[in-house]
């Protein structure tokens, strides 16, 4: 399977700005939880990446995983969000975009699929908010109609994204990450490609979403050997070779 590689968005204002602000979280990332992350993503850009949603760490996630590539990222967040006076501001200047419920998402879709469009990346999370673990038996919540649309409306390839330990890191219902002096955590994320759906499945939006929902239940079954790995995140400082890089 080809490795992402750098778009041609790497060039712009916004990317660097998704950098400044994934560099500021790399440090307090580190003190909150220990880091198991793919060093090479498996699909071309520009590619859509859903992923679920467990806690609001799945945010820092994002930020983390993908400036490791130097990828040309937008994440897709909840729009109330930007609501907030500083949270709204540091989304928008990392190039995050605002997706509401139901049909008030089309305007989300709209922006991502314009990003696709210029070679740049999506970032989703289907379930549109953090899932309690009471609704979630088989790993994932229910999917909005974002990823449906935007899957039908896009021929850009399907990424998985399954994350977990996220909300050891940061619960619903709290308004910060639980910070432990003692052994952190695991952040954990598998990516692989969705295996490519026929056309007339990848335009019926509920198919796609279930096909989607389905393979991250999948790669969120527990391994039979839970044991943590060491980190095993890449060199910061390191520079991936030629078409191991690149990103809601």
């Amino acid at each position: 399977m080809p490795p992402m590689r750098l778009s041609s968005g790497h060039r712009t204002g916004y990317h660097r700005r998704f950098g400044l602000l994934a560099t500021a979280i790399h440090l307090p990332a580190a003190l909150l939880a220990r880091w198991d992350i793919p060093r090479v993503l498996p699909v071309p850009a520009p590619a859509i990446f859903a992923g679920n949603h467990r806690s609001m760490f799945d945010i820092v996630v994002g930020f983390r995983l993908f400036w490791n590539f130097r990828a040309s990222m937008h994440i897709v967040v909840a729009k109330r969000y930007f609501d907030h006076w500083l949270m709204g501001r540091l989304l928008r200047a990392g190039g995050c975009i605002p997706m509401e419920a139901g049909r008030a998402a089309l305007g989300g879709v709209k922006a991502c699929l314009e990003a696709l469009e210029r070679g740049e990346s999506v970032v989703i999370m289907p379930e549109g908010r953090v899932i309690p673990p009471s609704e979630r038996p088989e790993g994932v919540g229910p999917p909005g109609a974002g990823i449906g649309i935007l899957a039908a409306r896009s021929a850009a390839p399907l990424a998985l994204c399954a994350i977990t330990g996220t909300d050891e890191v940061w619960p619903l219902g709290r308004r910060l990450p639980r910070l432990r002096f003692g052994r952190r955590p695991t952040v954990r994320v598998l990516v692989e490609s969705l295996v490519p759906l026929e056309p007339g499945d990848r335009r019926d939006r509920e198919r796609v979403a279930a096909a989607v929902m389905q393979g991250l239940a999948e790669l969120l079954k527990p391994p039979e050997d839970s044991t943590p790995p060491e980190d095993s995140t890449p060199p910061e400082d390191s520079t991936p070779p030629e078409g191991s890089a690149s990103s809601g």
